[in-house]
């Protein structure tokens, strides 16, 4: 008579063994491997995008000719007085248009900053009659291109203020050609009045409570609660609105047509003959003019992503 019971054995017995068989050796080997998989990669992405500096800086240093014609990755002889000779070499000193983008995009920075965090401020506290279609029709104009505003805004500007030209001070004549740069700014800009909107609405309101039952008006509510609050948002508008209107060039070509009142970008553009370009004496230009920035950006650059960052998580 055949036993009851016998047959095959247990089917848990093989995952059993195949998972007794994977040693901890095993899985550190392959975190290893993942790891330098891992730095290769992000090796290779820093020398592709640190090469075009590298490009820049030693063609900066090479002759004229050797710039022109040579597309070895180290120069012939390095010529450290090209720096020099950049500085001096256009109509005016390369310091006189350092000082003008300086001062128009600090000028632009200071009136992003402060008006947007206003309307921004009103959106997100303050309930009146249409707040969501204005909101929308604000959002709205981030749509529309600025080469369609382009011919519009210098028909205003030029014909009917007159910002062309007019007024000299501190050695520089037509200063009303910088008032079409700075003013607009004054009045807000879209994309960081959506910014700054969302990121005051993840402040909570009970702050606002406390400080009306002590007697504070909204001004200062926005000025002693909301400002200190907003500091990362407004140092991510800051340095976003600094770095864009540094490396603007098509608003200063159109307006700035007196040379002494250039940016950096339009002096940059100079060496760009009909003929022929001076390519180390550019490419020495452009490593001057990126060095601020590059400064800004380091010491800034965790505000900007924490800005960034919550006020898209916030509200």
């Amino acid at each position: 008579m055949a036993l009851q019971g016998t047959g095959a054995p247990p089917r848990t017995a093989a995952p059993v063994a195949a998972l007794s068989a994977i040693s901890p050796k095993g899985t550190e080997r392959t975190g290893h491997s993942s790891r330098v998989i891992a730095y290769v990669v992000v090796g290779l992405l820093c020398v592709f995008s640190l090469f075009p500096l590298y490009w820049m800086l030693e063609n900066s240093l090479r002759s004229e000719s050797d710039a022109s014609n040579s597309v070895t990755f180290w120069p012939e002889e390095f010529h450290w007085s090209n720096y020099s000779t950049m500085w001096n070499s256009l109509t005016y000193p390369f310091h006189i248009f350092l000082i003008n983008s300086f001062v128009m995009a600090g000028l632009v920075t200071i009136g992003t900053v402060a008006s947007c965090a206003l309307v921004a401020y009103g959106f997100a506290r303050f309930r009146f009659a249409g707040r969501e279609f204005l909101f929308a029709v604000i959002i709205g104009t981030t749509m529309i291109p600025y080469a369609v505003m382009m011919i519009p805004q210098y028909a205003m500007f030029i014909n009917v203020f007159h910002w062309g030209g007019g007024g000299s001070a501190f050695g520089y004549h037509n200063l009303y050609q910088f008032l079409p740069q700075i003013v607009p700014a004054f009045f807000g800009s879209p994309f960081f009045i959506f910014l700054l909107r969302q990121f005051i609405r993840g402040i909570p309101y009970d702050l606002d409570e406390a400080a009306k039952v002590d007697g504070a008006g909204p001004l200062r509510i926005f000025w002693t609660i909301i400002l200190p609050e907003l500091r990362p948002a407004l140092a991510a508008v800051t340095v976003l609105t600094f770095i864009g209107k540094w490396n603007d060039f098509l608003g200063p070509l159109i307006y700035l047509t007196d040379a002494h009142n250039w940016t950096i970008e339009l002096a940059l553009n100079s060496f760009i003959g009909r003929y022929s370009t001076i390519f180390n004496l550019q490419m020495a230009a452009s490593l001057m003019s990126m060095l601020p920035i590059m400064i800004v950006y380091f010491i800034a650059s965790r505000q900007i992503i924490e800005g960034v960052t919550l006020s898209g998580v916030k509200g």
